[in-house]
């Protein structure tokens, strides 16, 4: 009879070869492997670790979970397999269970900050900023001079429409790290500046001593902000030019890469099959379009509905297609796979995401816009869905993403030239989703929503099957949190101030304007 010391000789060679085959792209020989040693062994932290970790490379995230579980449960005390666990949960989309578990681990009395503010970026990934900005705020009680805390606290304050206390923070964080580039960024889009309260004097003096630092570039789209803010355009577009230039030389980005998987969507979704009856009952709503369209604007107007919630913009859709499609070895093979993976199963996943994040709410909003990718899919998975395209007027929507720092993706947006490029490739796609769904898709352009806002918000409502109800006006009052790069402006009333800007900088766009023209983005 083998020992006990043999089998963990022999559980500690097994993950050895297992995270070589990880190494090496082969995470289903190393899921077989590490499975094989763990029915004859007492599992350890580690090699439960390294299953977990084979099966989300495999986007078997429920199996991810499972081993996950048995990780923490080897080690409860151990910091890394608690994060896993809340990872693999999140993946999952099993939300009321990563809540669980983040309260449950802040509830000692001796948590320390460090930890809070980890369990405050899950609760952050959970859209639960409430719960974020708890757990921030007694992170800063307990490391009061820690600016990152303090800059945390501010991104989950913002979100929830306090942005009186996120200056505070901002500021705080600043008179700290006076360098702080995202600091700066964050603190003037909290507001309009104004020639009376602006910081552009703060700007210019820690602008010199921010040279090499790898966040300068946020410092540059701050003070182009402010200058914006006060009507001095031409200022304003010299340090966004600055700014774009730092962005875009420290990412490695190929916008052809992202043209040619359009390319190749259109192409698997016209010769797709069926792939089964599709999930009906679920009805949700997908706002899509470019980023800065007015999607958000959109949302906001569905979420205030009586029989609609949010959940903003969140990546539970193409987890759904990953989870059930399966290991994929390529992004071109997942396309491939998921246009004839199981119409029913993608639709049924997504609808228990939803159902996870609220379960609640009759109707849910997902405002996800780069979801416009996969409109085949959602009508197939989903044939109750309604999805709805925002559109605006190609120009406004160059300057509107050039002019934005984003945190996370996009990452066109600090070209012209990039811009551009994908704004015709978007144009070819939803060109190709017109034909092919037609009527499916409600089209609402920014332009007619903010000249006309009731008739535009009715006909949003038609489409989506609900009836008329007048809090949809007073979206600006709703209290839901947005954590998106329109967070503050949709708290305002609607208004047309952005229809045409840039025309402020139209020396500047007229090679845009002629390649859009030329591609028949502009008409």
């Amino acid at each position: 009879m083998e020992t006990s010391l043999e089998q963990d000789d022999r559980l500690a060679a097994a993950t050895r070869e297992a995270v070589t085959l990880l190494e090496q792209g082969a995470p289903a020989k190393a899921s077989a492997i590490l499975e094989a040693a763990l029915a004859e062994a007492q599992g350890d932290t580690t090699a439960w670790t390294v299953l977990a970790r084979a099966y989300q490379r495999q986007s078997n995230f429920a199996a991810m979970v499972r081993s996950a579980v048995m990780a923490r449960k080897a080690s409860p005390e151990d910091a890394r397999a608690q994060a896993l666990e809340l990872e693999a949960l999140v993946l999952l989309g099993d939300i009321p269970t990563a809540r669980q578990r983040v309260v449950e681990l802040s509830e000692g009395t001796d948590t320390a900050a460090e930890r809070l503010d980890a369990l405050a970026q899950t609760a952050t990934q959970i859209a639960d900023y409430e719960l974020a900005a708890s757990l921030l705020l007694r992170a800063c009680e307990a490391r009061p001079a820690h600016p990152r805390y303090r800059f945390n606290l501010a991104a989950a304050q913002v979100a929830l429409g306090d942005f009186r206390q996120a200056e505070e923070n901002l500021r705080a964080v600043l008179k700290a790290e006076p360098l702080d580039g995202d600091a700066r960024y964050n603190l003037s889009t909290l507001r309009t500046q104004t020639p009376e309260q602006n910081n552009l004097g703060d700007l210019a003096r820690v602008l010199p001593r921010m040279q090499g630092r790898r966040d300068a570039f946020a410092a540059h789209f701050a003070c182009a902000k402010e200058l914006e803010d006060l009507g001095r355009h031409p200022e304003s577009w010299q340090a966004l030019e600055r700014g774009n230039a730092l962005r875009r030389q420290a990412m490695q980005y190929r916008v052809q890469a992202d043209a040619e998987t359009m390319r190749q969507i259109a192409a698997c979704s016209a010769e797709s099959g069926e792939g089964g009856a599709g999930h009906k009952d679920a009805a949700p709503i997908f706002v899509v379009g470019m980023p800065r369209s007015g999607t958000t604007l959109v949302d906001r107007i569905f979420a205030s509905h009586p029989d609609v919630a949010s959940v903003g913009e969140v990546n539970d859709l193409a987890l759904a297609i990953m989870e059930e499609t399966g290991p994929v070895g390529s992004k071109r093979e997942l396309i491939e796979k998921s246009h004839r993976g199981p119409a029913h199963a993608i639709g049924a996943n997504y609808a228990q995401r939803m159902h996870w994040r609220v379960p609640d709410a009759p109707r849910t909003v997902d405002k996800t816009p780069l979801n416009f990718l996969y409109l085949g899919l959602i009508a197939r998975a989903l044939p109750k869905a309604t999805i709805v395209s925002v559109e605006r007027d190609p120009m406004d929507i160059a300057f509107a993403v050039h002019k934005t720092l984003f945190r996370m993706g996009y990452p066109f947006a600090y070209s012209l030239d990039d811009i551009g490029d994908y704004l015709i490739a978007k144009h070819r796609l939803m060109a190709h989703w017109h034909e092919l769904l037609g009527d499916r898709i409600h089209h609402v352009r920014y332009e007619d929503l903010v000249q006309d806002q009731e008739g535009e918000s009715r006909r949003l409502l038609e489409a989506a099957g609900l009836e008329w109800d007048e809090r949809v006006l007073a979206f600006h009052e709703a209290r839901s949190p947005s954590a998106t790069a329109s967070a503050a402006q949709v708290r305002q009333p609607i208004h047309n101030r952005s229809v045409g800007a840039w025309r402020r900088h139209e020396a500047h766009f007229e090679g845009l304007f002629d390649k859009l023209s030329r591609a028949g983005v502009i008409q």
